[in-house]
Order: C-alpha cells, then sequence, then structure tokens
C-alpha cells in the first residue's frame, strides 16, 4: 500500500493545480468572450442607431423611378464617381416626355471595421444617399441585403419602377425609361405589375449543387430554377415587389445566397413571369459596346461611366469592337471636359 502513497502525493496536488489552471483559464476565456460580445453589441448599437438617423424617412416619397444601387462598405471610390458623373447625373434627353422623377439611394450593411463603420457613417451624413442595413456586409447575407433592400423600397417609397443595380453596372437612362414607358406600361398597366432585366439563357437552368453557387437541395429541391434575372440589374413594379416581400415572410422557402435565383424563385412562385428587356449584356459588354441600342451593361468600372456616356452621345457609340474599350474611352478624355 506504501508503494502507491508516494505516487499519489505527486498526483493528487497536481490534479488539483490543473483543475484550478482549466477554471482560471476558463474564466478568462468567458471574460474575453464577454468583452468581444459587449464590442459587438456596441457595434450593432451604433448600426441600429445609424439606422434610427439616416435611414428614417419621416413620409412615404413618390417617385416615378426608384433607383437602388448594391454596394459594399469600402467601395467610397465606386460610390463618389457615380455621384460626380454617371448615368445619375447627365442630363439625358428623352422622347416620351421632358424628363422623369426619379430618385436613388446606395445600400450596403455594415462592417465590423470600426474605424470603416464610422467612415461610413460620416458618408451617410454627408451625402444623404448611402443606406446601411443592419446585417453584416458579406456575400453570404447577400440574399438578406437584397431582401432588406426590397423591403425598403415598398415601405418607404411609391413607384412605377424600381431598379435594383450594382454599383459596376451602366443603364441608358434615354433608351430604358422610354421603352418602360412607351412599351412595357401601357401593355402591362391593368395588372401593373412586371419583373424585368436581361434574363439568364432566357429560360430555366440546372440547379448547381457544388461549388461558390451551389444550391442544396435542402435549400431548393427542384433540380431546375426558373428564369431569373441576373443580379447585375433588374427591374421591378411597386406591386411585384410588395408581393416578393409579402411571400419572402412567409418563409415558405429557404433564402439561398444565390440572390437573383431567389427572387426569381419568390417571382415564379406567386406567377410573377420574368419578362426579358432586349439588349442588356451581363459579361463580356465590351463585345457589344458598339451597340448604340443597348439598354444595361454590367462589369463597368464606375471610371468609365461618364466617357461611355460621351461616347453614346457624341460619337454614336460606347465603344468600337476595332479598338479596345479602354482606348476608345481615352479618346474622348479631352473633349469629355468640355461637356
Amino acid at each position: 500500500m506504501r508503494q502507491y502513497l508516494v505516487p499519489l502525493a505527486f498526483l493528487v496536488p497536481a490534479f488539483i493545480f490543473t483543475i484550478l489552471y482549466v477554471k482560471q483559464d476558463g474564466e478568462r476565456l468567458c471574460s474575453e468572450l464577454k468583452a468581444l460580445e459587449e464590442e459587438l453589441g456596441q457595434g450593432r448599437e451604433q448600426v441600429m442607431g445609424h439606422l434610427k438617423e439616416i435611414n428614417s424617412i419621416k413620409k412615404v416619397i413618390d417617385t416615378e423611378i426608384l433607383i437602388l444601387i448594391i454596394t459594399a462598405p469600402n467601395n467610397r471610390e465606386f460610390r463618389d464617381q457615380l455621384r460626380l458623373e454617371s448615368y445619375l447625373n447627365f442630363p439625358w434627353t428623352y422622347s416620351y416626355k421632358d424628363d422623369f422623377n426619379f430618385h436613388y439611394a446606395f445600400v450596403c450593411g455594415y462592417s465590423t471595421n470600426r474605424t470603416l463603420l464610422e467612415e461610413m457613417r460620416q458618408e451617410a451624413v454627408e451625402t444623404g444617399d448611402l443606406l446601411i442595413g443592419d446585417f453584416e456586409d458579406t456575400y453570404e447575407n447577400l440574399v438578406y441585403k437584397t431582401i432588406w433592400l426590397l423591403r425598403y423600397a415598398v415601405e418607404r417609397y411609391t413607384f412605377d419602377y424600381m431598379f435594383k443595380v450594382d454599383d459596376d453596372s451602366f443603364i441608358n437612362p434615354a433608351l430604358l425609361f422610354d421603352f418602360l414607358y412607351k412599351y412595357i406600361k401601357p401593355k402591362y398597366n391593368d395588372m401593373n405589375i412586371g419583373y424585368y432585366g436581361g434574363m439568364i439563357r432566357h429560360g430555366s437552368r440546372e440547379v448547381q449543387r457544388e461549388g461558390q453557387w451551389g444550391i442544396q437541395k435542402w435549400e431548393f429541391e427542384p433540380d431546375i430554377l426558373p428564369p431569373y434575372h441576373v443580379g447585375g440589374a433588374y427591374i421591378l413594379s411597386h406591386l411585384a415587389a410588395k408581393q416578393i416581400i409579402d411571400l419572402n415572410a412567409k418563409h415558405i422557402m429557404v433564402a439561398f445566397r444565390i440572390e437573383d435565383a431567389y427572387v426569381g424563385a419568390l417571382a415564379d412562385r406567386i406567377g410573377l413571369k420574368a419578362r426579358d428587356i432586349p439588349k442588356t449584356y451581363s459579361k463580356q459588354y465590351d463585345r457589344f459596346c458598339d451597340d448604340k441600342g443597348a439598354r444595361i451593361f454590367h462589369r463597368v468600372a464606375p471610371s468609365w461611366q461618364a466617357k461611355m456616356i460621351y461616347n453614346w452621345t457624341m460619337k454614336g457609340y460606347y465603344c468600337q469592337q476595332t479598338k479596345s474599350l479602354e482606348q476608345i474611352i481615352e479618346d474622348g478624355e479631352e473633349m469629355l471636359r468640355k461637356y
């Protein structure tokens, strides 16, 4: 028996020391987690305070066209360029009527970087056109960002059409607004409902189950996606947006992260047909940039937008296939400063 007492004399204190150490380490970890939770809570309070202060609208705003631009917290350069020289502020000439009443705003989620979040808050105060949602701005949250955008639009505005566009999208209002009001609104005015844009493959698409854009079976069971418009730019009537938001609120479908496909799936569930707008280009737009009738381009650097407007207005093309897009844009640099 004595032969076991000596080892026990060493093991018992060691065991007690281990318990105390684990207890202290656990308390330290709990303390750090609590501090982190408080810091995140403060960040969320900042965001919510910003929402109450900046995003509040005392009365519903009435407009013909609402343009909501998806952006990211660190895309300040994109936003400033669009504010300075872009389709948002160019004096377009319309054939349908003299002018259109439209409003625009940038939409993003909050950043967990407190310095960047404070810069965003300051930008929102200075410009009055930046809306920050109560969600972290990540790719995984893009679907929630879109739903937040649609709900905000429906609750805070009355409009004929709402454009959901990315901050690297280019639209030609002279062609697009006229097209909507000349040909679309009269035809579908009785229903007052619409879902328009550049339809992917102009038909159904097989569901991708693997990879970055994979949709799991438990998220969306059918193997074929209904027709939907690519997220770079699409258009909804007020009633269409409201019906999509109302259906989403019923949680009858999992909000899978491919946001444009999810919106299309909701639209399909309520019987809303995806209608194509001709001459809408998503990728490789430089292959089509000499098409004077093009209405929407995606993947356009904001710094190119004013130059494309100049070329289209003064030369009859956005750019030319015979030269690189960069060369054509630079061709008009000097004359661009004059208009």
